[in-house]
């Protein structure tokens, strides 16, 4: 972990770590889970659990500041923090809780806030780190800007609502309205789920698939999985 100011945030763990030892943890060791079978979840070779290095208690300490679990004896416990974030028969309930977790780290907090969900270009980065602290130099900023800048971007989509990163997604492309302007083509998507739903049309073009892409990897994220989803073929592909 890494301290700057009052603010301790992790830097060599993240957050998509900290769920998936959370989840090992209540999927197959209910909620309890060793120190070896953490530290191999984080893709380490554990022969002897005693001599776990000081690097992998580091690492697994970095991923407790989210809140998910915690150091006991032996192992790590997960919390009801992490049962909700992991809910997986309620999406909206686990955005919920991802969001919770990510705000108990709160220098992520008070950026998301102060920038509005926006993440400043990598040159402008010390700088605006340097403002939203105070107190700090701007040398001291520089030092934790590449560390910084790599958890806001893992971590602030989550604070976002459903519908906000889908406009996100969508501006991708320009913010322009693609109905009104001429063009090789469209290409609507429509998802509806419990808390939400959307239909988003983007160009037939580069950059309307990459925004795609996008939409769609972001939509997967809110599908529990243990759902399968069955797409029907139309009536043309079927013959």
């Amino acid at each position: 972990m890494n301290i700057i100011a009052e603010h301790t945030y992790p830097n060599i763990g993240t957050f998509s770590e900290a769920l998936d030892v959370a989840k090992e943890a209540i999927d197959k060791y209910g909620g309890i889970i060793p120190n070896e079978k953490a530290a191999e979840k984080l893709g380490y070779k554990i022969k002897d659990p005693r001599k776990i290095s000081g690097l992998i208690y580091r690492r697994l300490g970095d991923l407790s500041l989210f809140g998910l679990f915690e150091k006991i004896r032996g192992g790590y416990k997960t919390n009801n923090l992490a049962e909700k974030a992991l809910d997986p028969y309620d999406a909206v309930k686990a955005a919920e809780g991802k969001r919770e977790a990510i705000r108990n780290i709160q220098i992520i907090e008070k950026a998301f806030t102060e920038w509005k969900g926006e993440i400043p270009a990598e040159t402008a980065f010390p700088v605006k780190i340097e403002r939203l602290i105070g107190g700090v130099s701007w040398k001291e900023a520089q030092n934790h800007a590449e560390s910084l800048r790599k958890l806001f971007i893992e971590c602030f989509p989550h604070l976002k609502t459903a519908s906000e990163n889908i406009t996100a997604i969508g501006s991708e492309v320009g913010g322009e309205n693609v109905e009104n302007k001429p063009q090789i083509g469209n290409m609507t998507i429509s998802a509806k789920s419990e808390g939400f739903g959307v239909t988003k049309t983007l160009p037939f073009s580069k950059k309307g698939l990459d925004a795609l892409k996008n939409l769609i990897a972001f939509l997967e994220t809110q599908i529990p999985e243990d759902i399968i989803i069955e797409i029907p073929l139309d009536e043309e592909q079927q013959n």
